[in-house]
């Protein structure tokens, strides 16, 4: 199509190959690809921890294997990013910025989305093991883990004195229900 051109430049890369590269505030969450790029990164980030998994639980892991739980989190709160963005979409008709998952992005959603994600997870846990989650105990999970991106990302510009926990459970889950019902989004 000539029209489309306009959405998008090429963009050469040196391992060889072309890729559309789309222009910022085109119709990009709209497309297929935004759900290919989730489920990429959900699958990356899912992988990586799984294959970390056994060590972390039988032995002491080493300082390696607990850096390389970093990039496992940006990889799955991304996915997170990414479809949680792909609802607002059809929420509201248009695109959010933003990456904060609950403030920039969960909380803005329409009430019917925020309870069809929140009830999925919910069960979610409760089948994982914890049989008493709750709404409040999602919300407070999804609050701590909402800036786990920019967080995890710049893990190596650690400041001394300030901290946040990794919410490992909540986010493996969280990103699992949430590529799941990206399947049923147009």
């Amino acid at each position: 199509m000539i029209g489309h051109k306009e959405a998008y430049s090429m963009t050469s890369y040196p391992a060889g190959g072309i890729v559309p590269h789309y222009t910022q505030g085109t119709e990009f969450y709209s497309h297929d690809e935004a759900k290919i790029l989730a489920e990429t990164y959900y699958s990356i980030g899912n992988d990586l921890y799984q294959s970390l998994l056994p060590k972390l639980q039988t032995q002491t892991p080493s300082q390696e294997d607990i850096w390389r739980l970093y990039p496992a989190f940006v990889n799955l709160s991304f996915s997170c990013e990414i479809i949680l963005k792909l609802f607002y979409e059809n929420d509201h008709g248009n695109i959010v910025n933003g990456h904060k998952l609950y403030k920039d992005l969960f909380n803005k959603l329409s009430d019917d989305s925020k309870k069809i994600i929140s009830d999925l997870t919910i069960n979610a846990m409760k089948g994982n093991s914890d049989s008493d989650y709750t709404n409040e105990m999602f919300i407070s999970d999804l609050k701590k883990s909402e800036n786990t991106f920019a967080h995890e990302r710049y893990s190596f510009e650690m400041i001394p004195g300030k901290s946040h926990s990794l919410q490992c459970s909540f986010l493996l889950t969280f990103s699992r229900m949430l590529n799941i019902l990206a399947k049923s989004l147009k």
